[in-house]
C-alpha cells in the first residue's frame, strides 16, 4: 500500500510506533461507547492489536485501517480505512479519531481519500459501513459521503444491533 495523501494528512500503514496512539484511541469513552471495547489496556496489547488486526488484514486482503498522520506536525491522530468482518458482506469503511481531533473535518477528509483509493486503486465497487444507532456524528458523516441506511443488523460478536449503511460506486 502506498501512502494516501489528503490536504492535511497522510494515511499510512500502522507500525509499532503507533502503539501509544492506539492505546489512547481504543480507550477513549467515545470509542468504547460507539465502537466497543477491544481489550487493549497497555502498549503490549496495542502492538498485538496492530499486528493481529490492521497489519494482518493488509497482508491478507490488501487493505486495512490506516494511521492518519497530520502533515503539519507528524502527529498520529486516528484511524481511517477499510476492514472486512464477519456478518458484513462487503468491505467496510471505518474511522475513529482521538477526541481532540473530532469535529475538525479529519473524518470526512480521510474517508473521501479512502473511498477514492478503494474504487480507483483496489477496484472495489461496493462498500458498507456500520455504526452504533446513537452515533449521530458517524451517521451524519456516512450520509455526507453518500452512504445510504439499509437496516439495523446484529453482528455475530455483538449483542447490540448496529445500523448498516451501503455505498455502490
Amino acid at each position: 500500500m502506498n501512502t494516501i495523501e489528503t490536504q492535511r494528512m497522510y494515511l499510512r500503514l500502522l507500525t509499532h510506533n503507533d502503539a501509544q496512539m492506539i492505546l489512547a484511541l481504543l480507550n477513549e469513552p467515545a470509542f468504547l461507547t460507539n465502537i466497543g471495547d477491544k481489550g487493549v489496556r497497555n502498549l503490549s496489547n496495542a502492538i498485538n492489536y496492530i499486528d493481529s488486526g490492521p497489519l494482518a488484514m493488509q497482508s491478507t486482503l490488501g487493505y486495512s485501517l490506516y494511521c492518519c498522520v497530520r502533515k503539519d506536525n507528524d502527529q498520529a491522530i486516528g484511524l481511517s480505512g477499510l476492514i472486512k468482518r464477519d456478518g458484513i458482506m462487503h468491505p467496510e469503511l471505518g474511522f475513529a479519531f482521538l477526541t481532540q481531533y473530532c469535529k475538525q473535518g479529519f473524518g470526512y477528509e480521510s474517508s473521501v481519500a479512502v473511498l477514492k483509493h478503494a474504487h480507483e486503486q483496489l477496484g472495489i465497487t461496493h462498500l458498507q459501513a456500520i455504526c452504533h444507532p446513537n452515533n449521530k456524528a458517524s451517521i451524519g458523516l456516512l450520509t455526507k459521503l453518500g452512504f445510504s441506511y439499509q437496516q439495523n443488523i446484529s453482528l455475530p460478536t455483538q449483542q447490540e444491533s448496529v445500523k448498516l449503511f451501503d455505498l455502490a460506486f
